[in-house]
């Protein structure tokens, strides 16, 4: 297991090279932006009133997208741009957009609040617009552009933490996937400690920069100093952070990518890693990408974005298909983790009282399986018998008037001390620490159809690593860590 550096080592990085990349590229077209939304509006020196108004529409539409919609909804952009839609440099592209409008606005108040007697007095003695720009609104708004900065940093620190949804990494991914889904507050302290000191040293910077540059009579020619330097180096980092997007977007084309696959951390991330070793003695290079949700890891697969995916059962994976069109595909059988059930404010089936609260997967595929569960213990009957597919709505017989709430799988584990009894998910439940032999009131029979396999697309079906990569998931090797790791919670589902 990794200690507690370690794992804190790789998403601080990321974090920094996220954040820090995203706020120069957004903070550069937010200042154009901004600029223009003051200059082209009505009696100002560059009067577009058309203009005005289409930027103005437009960054307000941009600022009312929330930023999980936008990371998904530009993902065909971001590979376009980048050649992926996961990763850390995947993330940066909706970074950049959503906080564009957001630097936009800011830049905006803060050059409305020059003085207006300055401008005019510029005019008066015939500068150009440019020269207005150049020679006024920006010299005299340095500290509140610094301000609002530092601001737009701080807020990138906390997109990023949604950054883990397209498989970006940093921090937050950290806290999330590790820390809250793990089960381990050592690492969630230790995250928020690190975020905490981060964001204080860029509050500090950024509050010393904008005293330094407080515009006075006495500081004027360092502010002349100072907005020099930002005319003469900003456009070497700008053309930097445009030659790493397309460098990243042409890397295809001039190496071999290894190869990508998606998983959840436990178990499949920890099986895979533990075959790691094998596939690199047969030259078989493999990117690990966690994802904390059963959605993401088809989307990207779909995509192309992953070579394959190892987190999911043969009924989810064919009812994602039929939700969406695909046709990913199973090429073998991993292990198999049985559904149990748990217990919360009720100690044992036979005591849960009338009218209480169950939990259960919010996944059609999980659900489904999970009310088939709940029948074997004799709490409801299905019009459907024993159909993979049953609904809340074929339940038949409800004798104690339960009351079924369907939640994210990776929550279940944590509303134990709000229902009678929840239904989790081994992976999940081993996360938190539960003992499945101990600790399940009932369990999935050991002939359960619901064996986690490894996926891909038909295309991929004969690449000679995902054979390999299946070979190694189904070696003595990785049947040895299976049964030494979970100790019967997870079983080999091969010989």
């Amino acid at each position: 297991m990794k200690t507690l550096l370690q794992l804190l080592w790789e998403p601080t990085l990321q974090t920094i090279w996220m954040v820090g990349v995203s706020a120069l590229l957004s903070g550069v077209g937010g200042l154009v932006l901004g600029v223009l939304l003051v200059t082209t509006s009505r009696d100002q020196v560059l009067s577009a009133p058309w203009l005005y108004r289409t930027l103005n529409t437009i960054t307000n539409i941009g600022r009312s997208v929330p930023f999980i919609i936008l990371m998904v909804a530009i993902i065909p952009l971001t590979r376009w741009l980048v050649g992926t839609a996961i990763g850390t440099t995947a993330a940066m592209v909706p970074l950049v957009i959503g906080a564009i409008p957001y630097v936009g606005r800011l830049v905006e108040g803060a050059l409305r609040e020059v003085d207006s007697g300055v401008i005019e007095a510029v005019l008066t003695m015939g500068a150009t617009p440019w020269q207005t720009i150049r020679k006024a609104y920006l010299p005299e708004a340095v500290p509140a552009l610094i301000r609002a900065m530092t601001v737009v940093t701080i807020t990138l620190v906390s997109y990023s933490a949604m950054a883990g949804a397209i498989g970006g990494g940093g921090l937050g991914d950290l806290a999330i996937r590790y820390g809250y889904q793990g089960f381990r507050p050592d690492v969630m302290i230790s995250t928020v400690v690190v975020l905490v000191v981060f964001i204080q040293v860029i509050q500090f910077l950024g509050d010393a920069l904008a005293r330094h540059y407080q515009r006075t009579e006495q500081t004027l020619p360092e502010v002349g100093r100072l907005q020099k330097t930002l005319w003469k180096w900003l456009a070497v980092p700008l053309l930097a952070g445009i030659a790493v997007l397309f460098f990243f977007h042409h890397r295809g084309e001039t190496r071999t990518k290894p190869l990508r696959v998606g998983v959840n951390p436990i178990p499949h991330g920890e099986i895979l890693e533990s075959v790691l070793p094998l596939l690199k003695k047969q030259g078989v290079e493999v990117q690990v990408v966690y994802f904390s949700d059963y959605v993401q890891p088809n989307l990207a697969l779909v995509s192309g974005d992953l070579d394959a995916n190892y987190f999911q059962h043969v009924p989810f994976m064919e009812n994602f298909n039929r939700a969406h069109g695909s046709t990913v595909i199973s090429v073998g059988k991993v292990h198999i983790e049985p559904l149990g059930i748990y217990a919360g404010t009720a100690k044992s089936i036979r005591t849960i009282p009338d009218g209480a609260v169950v939990a259960i997967p919010n996944d059609p595929a999980n659900s489904g399986r999970a009310l088939l569960l709940l029948q074997g213990v004799g709490l409801i009957r299905l019009r459907t018998g024993t159909a993979v597919g049953a609904t809340e709505q074929d339940i038949q017989e409800n004798p104690k008037h339960l009351r079924i709430r369907e939640l994210e799988a990776a929550q279940l584990p944590r509303s134990l001390p709000d229902v009678a009894i929840a239904v989790i998910n081994m992976n999940y439940a081993l996360a938190a620490k539960l003992d499945p032999r101990k600790d399940a009131l009932e369990l999935e029979s050991s002939d359960s159809p619901y064996a986690n396999v490894l996926s891909t697309m038909p295309a991929k079906a004969n690449d000679a690593r995902v054979i390999a990569l299946l070979r190694a998931l189904q070696s003595p090797e990785a049947k040895e860590f299976i049964l030494a790791k979970y100790k019967g919670a997870v079983l080999p589902a091969f010989p």
